[in-house]
């Protein structure tokens, strides 16, 4: 243990270097090219980083637009920290402070689908919307290439800042496109996601079931989607059974064993039950080999589930080995108070019922104006 501490000491060291390093170098080829160009640097980089906003808006709207197309009413789109909600009568616009950086999100509005018919049109359409937002993309980026295309042609005819909008246009829309392929155990580029929501059926019910907890009538959304828990419940049998703890089969168990715990399904099912025994008997191989936060947040409620059931030496097994030891941050402090009063029975209801210091997952920061977020959280928090 303390030899991956001192791993992800070095690792966060060595990123931090190259990060300066490297926007050091940025600035310095930055004005070099200012200077080449006889242009003043602050009006290049404030085209440069509007440019690159503008590619990341476009590609939102994208799936913004592509969702509504296809009949999926949006309930929130969010650019960097302006995040527009719908609740369902019109749009505020919401100020994020904690949600600065580079990225955007488009959020669909699930409502309830009751047979295969509807399942199978929201899929079409979660698969489109996703899709879209590529081809705007990699559109920008030839918009790019043919600016800066008319630029060499005619040399001295056009604006030099027109110059720096088009290859600023195309170098961001290539990283951006190139991005939608990236797949690794946390992270499904729109490419792969596209192929996933299109060609499996657990894949694209899982996405649209977890999306429920942020819709406008998230607590009747959940309840009454039982034909997407039907295809959940089959499929994760099926994924059980082979012992599988790939990242969307823990994240399927996490929704399971989290409806349990706050009463929304009565009991478990037998492969989740199975399942929770062998992730608990394995967990060390496990965690070892999976580092996504979704595995450690299953082991955290399967610490939950052993309370509920009365298996106290279990619960305080997993607390001891696997939570109390986490490093210091905004969501594993939450998990360890948390722990403290479903497990060792510790009074921080205070502290847990109030929505601001309520961070179950590091995605918190982006979902934060969205009521369904503590939905779950509020009534674990209760739990004596």
């Amino acid at each position: 243990m303390k030899n991956k501490s001192l791993k992800k000491i070095f690792k966060t060291i060595g990123s931090m270097l190259f990060g300066a390093i490297g926007g050091l170098g940025i600035i310095m080829f930055i004005d070099n090219i200012a200077q080449d160009m006889d242009i003043a640097i602050f009006p290049m980089l404030a085209i440069m980083i509007l440019t690159f906003y503008i590619s990341i808006t476009l590609h939102e709207l994208g799936h913004f637009f592509t969702f509504i197309l296809n009949g999926i009413q949006i309930r929130m789109l969010t650019i960097s920290i302006f995040s527009f909600i719908f609740d369902g009568e019109k749009w505020k616009l919401r100020l994020n402070r904690n949600n600065i950086g580079v990225g955007g999100i488009a959020v669909p509005n699930l409502t309830v689908i009751s047979n295969e018919e509807e399942f199978k049109k929201t899929q079409r359409g979660y698969a489109n919307a996703i899709i879209a937002a590529p081809m705007v993309t990699l559109t920008l980026a030839i918009i790019g290439a043919l600016l800066l295309l008319i630029g060499f042609l005619k040399h001295g005819i056009i604006n030099s800042y027109i110059l720096i909008f088009g290859g600023t246009l195309l170098l961001a829309n290539i990283s951006l496109f190139l991005g939608c392929f990236i797949k690794s155990d946390a992270v499904y580029g729109d490419f792969r996601a596209y192929s996933s929501y299109k060609n499996d059926d657990f894949f694209a019910a899982l996405m649209m079931y977890q999306y429920a907890m942020f819709s406008i009538d998230y607590e009747n959304t959940r309840l009454n989607n039982s034909y997407l828990k039907e295809i959940l419940l089959k499929g994760f049998e099926e994924r059980a059974k082979d012992k599988r703890t790939d990242l969307f089969t823990v994240s399927c168990a996490n929704t399971f064993i989290d409806e349990y715990l706050i009463g929304i399904m009565d009991e478990l099912s037998k492969s989740t039950i199975d399942y929770i025994n062998y992730y608990y008997e394995n967990k060390n191989q496990i965690i070892e080999k999976q580092e996504t936060e979704q595995h450690r947040l299953l082991l955290l409620h399967i610490a939950y589930y052993f309370e509920k059931e009365k298996e106290h030496e279990k619960a305080v097994d997993i607390y001891d080995s696997f939570i109390k030891t986490l490093s210091k941050s905004p969501v594993f402090d939450y998990w360890k108070i948390q722990g403290e009063q479903i497990i060792f029975k510790k009074d921080h209801s205070k502290y847990l019922l109030d929505k601001k210091n309520i961070k179950p997952s590091s995605i918190y920061s982006v979902f934060k104006q969205l009521d369904g977020l503590y939905h779950d959280e509020l009534i674990l928090n209760q739990i004596p």
